[in-house]
């Protein structure tokens, strides 16, 4: 290290401390925790404050400690983690993630996703193999439209529901589901948030990027195919009854709602495929498709419960609850959603006993002082709901009543790639600052003498480094070695070489562990809100 010690910048406390809380975030990324604070104040003693420490909150805890303690600043790390540099937009990778995202949920919403996988149900059910094939091939089509994050998000509960209905092992088919989300999100520029990346940091266009991925894509599809139907032989059963009376056409909420979303999704494709002969980046084109999407719903849902909509001098629509005081959601037809109004709660909740030593209730709070009822004194008036908490529910009420598909679609985004993603440009901002980028690139650089040891010595590295650190960020961190003046030095052919390894190793490596990327994590997440608990070595096996 001598060597390195001469040519790169000397470590300091703050280069050391900037690791630790790298890893220390990552860890919490990998395994979330929950903590219970006391809550001061002598009203709420006995409550306790839930925090869970997670993908979204970890990054930024890591963040604040570094600002404290001077390691970093706001100006240069932070600011600089958001609006990006040396060719890497931070920004742009959440514009592009979320604007394809609604397109494609707001697609699911229309019932064309239940549609398509009622089909191949029905056409291949009697052959229970065949059809965890065309599972694998409706997933791969999916992510290769749109992002494997969309296709997990939108399959996964899907194949959750066809498992339900057949009685089939959910198990074999969430797995084809899963592995070809993540092997076909290779194939275009905009299948992952670390294609983008990698795209961006190197200048390369959405049809160069095709060209050179296309292969890599098919043969990896296919190998991929050929080991989950030889592993998962035993565990898919021959035949798979299917209920015949079921009909496609009844996934389907609004036909022309369907086909609209799929001639939005199919423009957005076409727009980009074109976009780089004009220079225009890729969240600049997907952004206008999803607000049109957007709007569209709007004008969709309003048109079709017009007949809901009341007067201005009216109160708000009235609600109910069902006998076990849950509510029920409204469906995308635009019924009126069976949800207790905040009136007739507070009407319908046991009076807590007031305190007798202040007066107060027992443990709200929120209420005025009351005298008990029998002593002489009034019956105790009901203290009015807050004006902000009352303006809130009935907005929430008339939301879900007049844009019943919005409100679904906008509730369903992965709002959690958010702050983990914009987190983690700044902590990888941080380690480039602080000397630890360098020192990666300098490594690289030795391991790379040639483009065919690039290609596997960085595929091979990254594949185990995203299992480890999660595909986000370790693409973030070599993207920035990449561009390091270390790296540089070697040839065009052998930075071509490791670029586009990196990019295969952060798709193909999230496939080994279910911390190897954002993906994993939410299937896993919904998995086990649908009753399937799939565990980390079960995963791994």
């Amino acid at each position: 290290m001598g060597d390195v010690d001469g040519e790169l910048p000397p470590l300091t406390w703050r280069s050391w401390l900037v690791l630790v809380l790298f890893v220390v975030a990552t860890f919490f990324v990998i395994r979330p925790a929950a903590f219970s604070l006391p809550l001061p104040g002598r009203r709420q003693t006995g409550r306790r404050l839930r925090v869970n420490v997670d993908m979204k909150l970890a990054p930024w805890v890591a963040i604040l400690l570094l600002l404290a303690s001077t390691a970093i600043t706001f100006r240069r790390e932070v600011v600089r983690g958001f609006v990006g540099g040396d060719g890497i937009e931070p920004y742009a990778v959440v514009i592009l993630i979320f604007a394809l995202a609604y397109i494609c949920i707001s697609l699911d919403e229309s019932g064309l996703l239940s549609y398509v996988a009622m089909l191949v149900t029905r056409r291949w059910g009697g052959n229970g193999r065949a059809l965890l094939l065309c599972f694998y091939v409706l997933s791969a089509a999916m992510a290769l439209l749109t992002n494997n994050d969309v296709a997990v998000l939108c399959l996964t509960p899907i194949v959750c529901v066809f498992s339900d209905a057949t009685g089939a092992p959910a198990e074999p088919f969430l797995m084809a589901m899963f592995v070809a989300a993540n092997t076909a999100s290779m194939a275009l520029v905009i299948g992952n948030p670390t294609n983008i990346i990698v795209a961006q940091a190197n200048g390369v266009s959405f049809l160069s990027y095709t060209a050179w991925m296309g292969l890599p894509f098919l043969g990896a599809a296919a190998t991929g195919a050929a080991v989950l139907y030889a592993t998962s032989l035993r565990a898919v059963p021959r035949a798979i009854a299917v209920d015949m009376d079921l009909r496609p056409r009844d996934m389907v909420k609004r036909v022309w709602q369907a086909a609209l979303g799929a001639s939005v999704l199919v423009a957005c494709l076409v727009a980009l495929s074109v976009s780089s002969l004009f220079g225009v980046t890729v969240w600049v084109v997907t952004l206008p498709f999803g607000g049109a999407m957007l709007a569209a719903d709007i004008a969709i849902d309003l048109w079709h419960t017009r007949a809901a909509a009341l007067p201005p001098s009216t109160a708000p629509p009235p609600t109910y609850a069902d006998d076990d005081g849950a509510c029920d959601k409204a469906s995308a037809s635009g019924s009126k959603p069976h949800v207790e109004s905040a009136e007739n709660r507070l009407d319908s909740a046991p009076r807590p006993t007031p305190c007798g030593d202040c007066g107060d209730c027992g443990d709200c709070g929120d209420c005025a002082a009351a005298e008990l009822p029998g002593n002489g004194a009034a019956a105790p008036t009901k203290e009015p709901a807050r004006p902000v908490r009352r303006w809130l529910e009935r907005w929430r009420q008339t939301a879900m009543l007049r844009l019943p598909t919005v409100v679904a679609v906008v509730g369903r985004l992965p709002y959690g790639i958010i702050p983990f993603s914009l987190g983690m440009f700044v902590i990888v901002e941080a380690l480039t600052g602080q000397g630890w980028t360098p020192r990666l690139a300098w490594a690289l650089r030795r391991m790379c003498p040639s483009a065919t040891a690039a290609v596997f010595a960085v595929g091979v590295v990254s594949t185990a480094a995203c299992n480890v650190l999660n595909n986000l960020p370790m693409t973030i961190l070599f993207a920035r070695a990449f561009r390091h003046a270390e790296f540089a030095q070697v040839d065009a052919a052998t930075r071509r070489g490791a670029m586009f390894a990196l990019i295969i190793g952060s798709n193909l490596g999230a496939n080994l562990t279910l911390v190897g990327s954002l993906a994993g994590l939410m299937f896993q997440d919904i998995a086990r809100q649908k009753g399937r608990r799939i565990g980390y070595f079960a995963f791994v096996r």
